[in-house]
């Protein structure tokens, strides 16, 4: 496939990526994280929006209460270990069978014991035998997604493509079984062992070709000092990050308490098609991460500057996705997903916005990552959860869904640029964050 699109490319682009291996890996390392995403949406658009007519607000907003609850246990269960993990297979690639073993078991732990808690929490805030058994069979994935670790040995060696293609591979098989789900007439819960499928074929794939790299899991190590070591460094991440998704996405969990499914239903189609190009960012971010890495070690003025073009290109990137949505929300919610629920339009037109801020925050996200500032995203994080959840109290009561739109963009851009502020080390990153909206000068950065 690279190949093709190196015939097709015009000299002059191609110019630049002559005796430059580090940047063709990672411009192919996009290419492929992007192929990822791109054919998800296609799925999504395919497969995805048929589920939603299928099952209707009601039913799709059960499914989709029961994924966000989980989600609120995802920081706790991860550990924040991934981006630590990530790091130090990139800084220390020989020790990473000790790395690799140390993180799966702290994980394994963590998965079991979390999913537990958060099935005898969904029996007490909200007794329904459905949606009790929805959120153990989401338990039980996260157990199995614990080995899904391997995926950031391949990654930490800006090597994809077999995340990627283990990824695709899944997601093909299991919304085979969602269109069968579908013509078969079968009830909500099998769409949701359909996730359980997903995950379950994409780590076996990623084991394939783990082994295939003559790679074991037999060698994999726990070390008691590296553990200690991971989590005294993880937890601001672990609370940053459970912090973060509540000023995310605890929106549908709201709607799920204080109005109804049906509610939560129509919020999450429109939720879905504003996080459609949610993956750029944070593809485009890892994939750059060991080059900024680099060029800390070269030169501080080298690496500021790759800095401040990062943040150009998510900027600018974001406003090109982001505009044509808005404009076109009514249309999109309506074509793609039927009458039923056109009341979404509005809250794509809100909520579509919160793709700017989740954009640069990755982008701060690798300069907090590179400088180990964890103890500030967390910070950040908190304040971003404080103003979401207050907000959503306040606007869901008063505006319902569209409520819930404007909160979670607000807190949003208050996490993504205002908290820099707030913080000596990050201050200057507002400065940056707010030239990068000069069109003018992007442009003249471009043509150097």
């Amino acid at each position: 496939m690279f190949n093709y699109l190196k015939k097709i490319i015009p000299k002059k682009i191609r110019s630049r990526f002559t005796n430059r291996p580090i940047l063709q890996k990672i411009v192919k390392n996009i290419g492929w994280l992007s192929f990822e995403r791109f054919l998800e949406l296609i799925v999504a658009l395919i497969v995805g929006i048929w589920v939603a007519r299928y099952l209707g607000p009601s039913d799709f907003g059960l499914m989709n209460f029961a994924i966000s609850f989980t989600a609120l246990f995802g920081p706790f269960i991860n550990l924040g270990l991934d981006t630590i993990l990530h790091r130090e297979l990139v800084a220390n690639p020989k020790k990473s069978n000790i790395f690799l073993g140390t993180v799966l078991k702290l994980k394994l732990i963590s998965s079991s014991f979390f999913g537990i808690l958060m099935i005898l929490i969904i029996s007490w805030i909200k007794p329904n035998f459905e949606l009790l058994l929805m959120v153990s069979i989401f338990a039980f994935g996260n157990i199995i997604n614990s080995f899904g670790i391997v995926g950031n040995y391949f990654q930490s060696k800006i090597d994809s493509g077999k995340v990627v293609k283990s990824t695709s591979i899944a997601l093909i098989i299991s919304n085979i079984f969602k269109i069968f789900f579908i013509v078969s007439g079968f009830a909500v819960i099998w769409f949701v062992i359909t996730s359980l499928i997903n995950t379950t074929i994409t780590i076996v794939m990623q084991l394939y070709y783990y082994f295939k790299e003559k790679q074991s899991l037999f060698k994999w190590q726990f070390n008691k000092k590296i553990a200690k070591s991971f989590l005294s460094m993880s937890w601001p991440l672990i609370l940053s990050s459970a912090f973060a998704f509540i000023y995310l996405s605890i929106d549908q969990v709201m709607i799920g308490l204080l109005l109804n499914e049906y509610q939560v239903g129509l919020y999450s189609v429109a939720a879905k098609i504003s996080q459609i190009a949610y993956f750029l960012p944070g593809a485009i971010a890892l994939s750059l991460f060991p080059a900024l890495i680099n060029s800390k070690k070269s030169s501080l003025k080298l690496y500021f500057y790759r800095l401040q073009r990062m943040f150009d290109l998510f900027t600018w990137t974001s406003l090109g996705i982001i505009l044509p949505i808005f404009l076109l929300s009514n249309f999109l919610i309506i074509f793609l997903y039927g009458f039923e629920y056109s009341s979404a339009g509005v809250v794509l037109s809100i909520l579509v916005w919160s793709f700017l801020a989740m954009s640069m925050r990755s982008a701060v996200g690798n300069y907090i990552n590179s400088e180990k500032l964890y103890k500030i995203t967390l910070y950040a994080s908190i304040m971003g959860a404080i103003v979401n959840v207050v907000l959503n109290f306040i606007l869901i009561n008063l505006f319902g869904i569209n409520g819930a739109a404007i909160a979670t963009v607000f807190s949003s851009f208050f996490v993504a640029y205002i908290a820099n502020l707030f913080f000596k080390e990050t201050r200057f990153l507002f400065k940056m964050q707010l030239k990068s909206f000069n069109f003018l000068r992007v442009v003249r950065e471009i043509r150097k």
